[in-house]
């Protein structure tokens, strides 16, 4: 069986969301979006509304357009960066360039949103991490919002 990226980097985390209510994992994977946001410095207004707005309140779908147009735009801006495809490189190569850092914090708020409260979770964790969160971090906000 094939382990998601999170399972492998912080299987504390992943054995958590894994075992949460829908409704834990749901608010855990704003709350990472919102942390790599900060990390990341992301400064969209868009971004930052719907990472804070959580399902209370749905983006409108021009919003949603809005965020999939900036985090392509931001990794294509990465991708030149790099040389090559995000996907080839290592974090420690992403991180060294703020669109590449920012497009992940980005993927982290559009994870959040997923269907599934669990994928939602694993998904934005998973892009926190890209993104320059530090472990410890979401550690600390798993004790927080995932009641175990």
């Amino acid at each position: 069986m094939k382990l998601h990226p999170v399972e492998g980097l912080v299987p504390g985390i992943a054995a958590r969301i894994a075992g949460a209510e829908r409704g834990e994992a749901r608010r855990f994977a704003f709350r990472v979006a919102r942390l790599a946001c900060a990390v990341a410095g992301v400064h969209d207004r868009n971004a930052l509304e719907v990472a804070r707005g959580g399902l209370e309140h749905y983006p409108e779908t021009e919003d949603l357009v809005a965020l999939w147009d900036l985090e392509r735009d931001l990794d294509s801006a990465c991708e030149a960066h790099l040389g090559t495809h995000p996907s080839t490189c290592n974090l420690d190569q992403m991180r060294l360039h703020d669109e590449c850092i920012e497009a992940r914090a980005v993927g982290a708020v559009i994870a959040a949103l997923k269907p599934d409260a669990l994928v939602a979770a694993r998904q934005a964790t998973q892009e926190a991490l890209a993104a320059g969160c530090e472990t410890a971090a979401l550690e600390a906000l798993a004790d927080q919002v995932l009641v175990s």
